[in-house]
């Protein structure tokens, strides 16, 4: 499997295209970011509008808050919101962070509100088209494992929102006006199951130690998963994680979009808020975040199932440049098999026989000579007596997507040395 040119033109020619210049990697990707560096304790992908509704529509002069859940503690916090999809500047106007009364109303607990700065201390800020913008650092006893309530106050049109559109999770949008300061929800009529502009939080200190980045679809995003329940394999991974001594204090960010595929961009296709190919979201969803010291790779389903079909050689090439791209800025690549999908709306026997080939290559001897460690999603997720199928007790329901007992055997399959090992050296195959 490495060793050798990237099989495919068009696979080739599509990394040429997305893939920024390397860069030497930081320190943080190459050791723990315990000292004084930033560690990702909750994060998503940004994507385009969709064709209609409120993301294409926009708001102005709203509150718009919403729920993020952390995975590891820390001091101080600091906030990332993009305008990376937006077609106008975004104005944000004051923005305040505070404990969540609970994960299913937008009310603050006692005494947790505090204001959030940008730019060295200005109540709000500008945020180009393409770009992103990161808050000043604030005192915040953040928890591991518990629940942030985000407000940022939009007093100008926005124009369509960058945003996530399966977020598993409630938000509201307020009545006209800033509301970033009120302590309970009663100005916040609307609710939404996405998350807008909002992309990342970050902490530091109380043994904060580096970042685990989980780059995916819909698998990743946890449809199927418990609505504000916190049931993603991401989370379950993150509970793992801080309920052992040798991994506490890692955060883990999810970068699963939902309909993601390696080799397309969502806007191929009449739904734009797939988001960027894997590929072309490489360095900013995982390299370009804070403290990153390993990644993890489950994508490519999508590429088999929708049209234009991959071919099983066409999700393999990316997978492997994908890892050569990390492996350059100094962070370990995990690779994960593809799950079952056997009488799921897409399910073909084409895209069923591509599945085995890529799953046959990544249990393969030579995909550790590309990738760092390969997690067997397939084995923990299929039906033993029909194995193109998804446990029945794991099916979510549409015989693709996994319920919260199936998102925790994902998680659970994934040795958590793997993730912690030294960072890459002369590792990955030749393109």
């Amino acid at each position: 499997m490495s060793g050798r040119p990237l099989a495919r033109a068009a696979v080739a020619a599509a990394a040429a295209l997305l893939a920024a210049p390397l860069l030497t990697a930081p320190a943080a990707h190459a050791a723990p970011a315990g000292d004084g560096g930033w560690t990702g304790t909750w994060g998503t992908a940004p994507a385009p509008a969709a064709p209609s509704g409120v993301s294409h529509d926009g708001i102005a002069d709203r509150t718009v808050r919403m729920i993020v859940h952390t995975s590891a503690a820390g001091g101080e916090l600091r906030l990332r919101l993009s305008n990376a999809h937006g077609t106008a500047p975004l104005v944000l106007g004051r923005t305040t962070v505070a404990l969540a009364r609970s994960a299913t109303a937008p009310a603050a607990a006692a005494d947790s509100l505090r204001t959030v700065t940008f730019d060295g201390g200005a109540a709000g800020t500008t945020v180009p088209v393409g770009a992103e913008a990161v808050s000043d650092p604030l005192p915040f006893d953040v928890p591991a494992g518990g629940d942030l309530l985000v407000s940022v106050h939009l007093p100008r049109a926005t124009g369509p929102m960058t945003w996530h559109w399966l977020a598993q999770q409630t938000s509201w949008i307020s009545q006209p006006g800033d509301h970033t300061a009120d302590a309970d929800g009663t100005a916040f009529p609307q609710s939404e199951t996405s998350w807008f502009f909002l992309t990342g939080v970050d902490v530091r200190g109380k043994g904060a130690r580096g970042t685990v980045v989980a780059l995916g679809d819909s698998q990743t995003d946890g449809v199927g998963s418990t609505p504000n329940g916190n049931g993603r394999w991401t989370d379950a991974l993150a509970r793992r994680l801080a309920a052992d001594e040798a991994t506490r204090g890692l955060g883990v960010l999810n970068e699963g979009i939902g309909g993601n595929r390696i080799l397309r961009d969502g806007s191929e296709t009449d739904r734009p808020q797939r988001g960027t190919s894997a590929l072309g979201r490489l360095e900013r969803d995982v390299a370009d975040r804070p403290g990153v010291r390993t990644a993890v790779l489950y994508e490519g389903i999508n590429d088999l199932q929708l049209a234009p079909n991959a071919t099983s050689a066409q999700v393999l090439d990316g997978l492997r440049a994908m890892a050569d791209r990390l492996h350059a800025k100094g962070i370990r690549v995990v690779v994960g098999t593809l799950t079952p999908f056997k009488d799921s709306p897409f399910y073909t026997p084409q895209a069923e026989q591509a599945r085995g080939e890529v799953n046959a290559a990544l249990r393969s001897p030579a995909a550790r000579e590309t990738f760092d460690a390969v997690v067997d999603f397939d084995a923990a997720a299929r039906d033993t007596a029909d194995p193109q199928r998804v446990r029945a007790d794991f099916d979510g329901g549409d015989h693709i997507h996994l319920n919260d007992a199936g998102y925790r055997a994902l998680a659970a399959a994934v040795p958590l040395s793997a993730l912690t090992g030294p960072a890459p050296t002369a590792h990955g195959s030749t393109s």
